[in-house]
């Protein structure tokens, strides 16, 4: 576990997702991607990012950014919040350049009391295609209304998806963009786990 990792408790509870890709283009055209995927035609709802913190330890990258978003939610859900909201979510990164591994993990940190959404991506080389890179995505969603925690968890799994299928449009757009050279691949299993030497 890196320093910015998350502590994962097993009683985490709520709605887990996973979801594994492949973009056709190098680890260090995606790696730079993922530096300037704001603004895109599919992040509307990305209001502004901020670079918190940036480290350099060893080989490894280490940064913190803030990421300020709107999404509507549902009337029933709406009226938790006092109406539309800003949601603020954190994401502190791991660049691995010598295992060649970009790491991201983050987390809402408004809204807690209301539920809680955590994200780890990892980018990593193709053991298919070193001209490729894997990503593999994990989340953990959870609803912390009493008595609806089940139909939260649900919304909040689905918006999470079409969340992450923009994310993944997105980044597909700056890729190409920047490089013309990208495709995205969805693959039904998981990808083989990134080299840890």
């Amino acid at each position: 576990m890196t320093e910015a990792e998350p502590s994962r408790k097993p009683n985490f509870g709520g709605k887990f997702h996973t979801h594994a890709s492949t973009i056709k283009a190098a680890w260090e055209h995606v790696a730079q991607a993922l530096w300037r995927r704001y603004p895109n035609p599919y992040s509307k709802h990305v209001l502004s990012e901020d670079l918190l913190s940036r480290s350099v330890k060893g080989n490894t990258l280490v940064s913190t950014r803030l990421v300020k978003k709107t999404n509507r939610a549902p009337k029933w859900i709406e009226r938790f919040l006092g109406g539309p909201g800003t949601a603020c979510v954190v994401e502190e990164s791991v660049v691995d350049s010598t295992a060649k591994t970009f790491t991201t993990y983050t987390r809402n940190i408004t809204y807690t009391t209301l539920g809680v959404v955590e994200e780890k991506c990892v980018y990593y080389v193709s053991p298919e295609n070193e001209s490729w890179t894997c990503c593999k995505k994990q989340a953990w969603i959870k609803c912390n209304i009493m008595g609806l925690s089940r139909p939260g968890e649900m919304f909040g799994l689905e918006r999470y998806k079409k969340n992450a299928k923009k994310a993944e449009l997105g980044l597909h757009y700056v890729i190409e963009k920047f490089s013309h050279l990208c495709n995205f691949v969805s693959t039904p299993g998981q990808p083989k786990q990134p080299s840890t030497v």
